[in-house]
């Protein structure tokens, strides 16, 4: 099998680095800042992943191992007496790879109505785009009814799996293989209630037919939530 490293003996430092580095106490990954606004008629997220690149995260990527993280997304409708609904999902996959030849940092960011590429010398800027979740589509904002309680939740995980062999067996031995945080939360979605909202005669149908559903038409940043 071919390897990808310049040769042999960088495979076995990097090997005994990773090693050395299992035994090191690393903070746990969270999820912060996780803010809920609308974009048009669209429910969308921010959110920051912290504690995301440890020492041997960073010896890896550095070394050209694609590193792939994955945040789960999810919009819920809060249910006093029985568990809560999920109304809608969406999976979001960061992909870093270093160039060493060109000296690059090459992102992907993908899933439902995301893709973006970016490619980068700045290894700060690199790191920052692969934690940080910015303008993610998790639902209609239509789909968001005034008189009930939702929330977003997320989590984030790093896939092991995607690493090609011989790390994919040496990993399973080391802290990357429970590189998973803890769902968070935002706060309760709230709708504004100063938003003057387009009225029509058709939507004032509408209405009548369901009047706890709001109008988004033409609207920006209706629902609104931030957590710290």
């Amino acid at each position: 099998m071919k390897i990808r490293f310049k040769n042999l003996s960088a495979l076995i430092v990097l090997m005994i680095l990773l090693l050395i580095g299992a035994l090191t106490v690393e903070a746990a990954p969270s999820l912060v800042n996780i803010g809920v606004g609308t974009n048009r008629q669209t429910v969308v997220i921010n959110a920051r992943l912290v504690e995301g690149f440890t020492t041997d995260i960073e010896e890896a990527v550095e070394n050209g191992i694609p590193l792939i993280f994955t945040f789960e997304v999810e919009l819920r409708q809060a249910n006093s007496l029985w568990n809560d609904t999920l109304i809608s999902s969406n999976t979001i996959k960061h992909v870093i790879k270093y160039d060493s030849l060109k000296q690059v940092y090459r992102f992907t960011e993908t899933g439902k109505g995301v893709k973006r590429k970016i490619a980068t010398r700045n290894k700060q800027k690199s790191q920052k785009m692969m934690l940080t979740l910015s303008n993610i589509p998790i639902a209609s904002a239509r789909r968001i009814a005034s008189n009930e309680k939702y929330y977003v939740r997320i989590k984030a995980n790093l896939e092991t799996d995607s690493f090609w062999f011989p790390f994919s067996q040496l990993f399973f031995f080391l802290p990357f293989n429970n590189f998973n945080s803890e769902w968070a939360e935002s706060s309760p979605l709230s709708i504004d209630p100063d938003l003057d909202f387009v009225k029509t005669g058709r939507n004032n149908k509408k209405k009548k037919k369901n009047k706890n559903k709001i109008n988004f038409e033409g609207t920006n940043h209706v629902v609104r939530s931030f957590n710290k």
